[in-house]
């Protein structure tokens, strides 16, 4: 039996007006679903380097400790024993013509090294450190001061020092500034030059803060120094351990605790 023509396109038009409605209906229903949000770049990574402080910011931060002129006052009184027992033994045999005595202080290591020096320049990170030493010593024309930035020494020419000199101070660096100021060292030491350094030997905790150490012994080791040397150009002659506390020359009244070999001395060179 055949479907009469007029129903036929009734049901035509039925479909049509259907496929209409359920189009508008999927659209509708399309634009009313939350899209998902469009993540910006991981910035992670960017946070956790902003937050790491450069080399300079660590220096800078170590230095702030040192302004403390109470501290200065006790280590002066220990400061005799110290250069006769320990540190002109490993002098003596030094060319004093120009001297640098890194990180200063109050200048108590330049009082005795000013008995040889030709030429002194004092160098620190802490303008309060330097025009203190500027008073002090004002009346010696030998002196010279200069304000460093906790890494390099660009107002020192190329090959102008007979001796390098830091005690008491560099125990407390990062890594970073130790093996940077090796490198400048390098630079400003002539041919043959030496340099004395008293570090850290503290290898206990290489993370965390430097003030929850036995003296605030930052991280550092005879042997990661005498390899920081040999990386920049300079040869280690002789290197010994040191016991820190307790001792006429090694504790200013103030910590008790005795820790052995938490420190170093190393005398290196610029080979000829």
């Amino acid at each position: 039996m055949s479907i009469p023509e007029q129903v036929i396109r009734k049901i035509a038009s039925a479909k049509t007006s259907l496929r209409q409605q359920l189009g508008v209906a999927i659209h509708s229903l399309a634009t009313q679903i939350e899209k998902p949000a469009v993540r910006p770049p991981s910035t992670a990574m960017a946070k956790v380097e902003t937050a790491t402080p450069s080399a300079q910011e660590v220096a800078r931060q170590i230095g702030d400790d040192w302004k403390v002129a109470a501290y200065y006052e006790l280590a002066e009184a220990a400061m005799e024993p110290a250069w006769h027992e320990l540190l002109f033994p490993l002098l003596k045999d030094c060319d004093f013509s120009a001297v640098l005595d890194l990180a200063a202080g109050h200048g108590r290591n330049s009082e005795y090294l000013r008995k040889y020096a030709q030429k002194i320049y004092i160098a620190d990170i802490n303008i309060e450190n330097i025009e203190f030493c500027r008073r002090r010593f004002a009346d010696d024309p030998r002196f010279e001061f200069v304000l460093c930035d906790g890494l390099t020494l660009p107002s020192i020419a190329d090959a102008s020092l007979t001796l390098l000199y830091c005690f008491d101070s560099m125990v407390h660096f990062d890594s970073d500034t130790v093996r940077a100021y090796l490198r400048e060292f390098r630079r400003i030491l002539r041919p043959g030059g030496r340099g004395l350094c008293h570090h850290s030997n503290y290898t206990a905790k290489p993370t965390g803060s430097l003030h929850d150490n036995p003296h605030w012994r930052n991280f550092m080791s005879q042997e990661l120094f005498t390899h920081y040397c040999h990386k920049e150009g300079l040869r280690v002659i002789r290197s010994q351990l040191l016991d820190w506390g307790g001792s006429r020359f090694s504790n200013w009244g103030n910590d008790p605790l005795v820790v052995q070999n938490l420190d170093c001395v190393t005398v290196f060179e610029r080979p000829e």
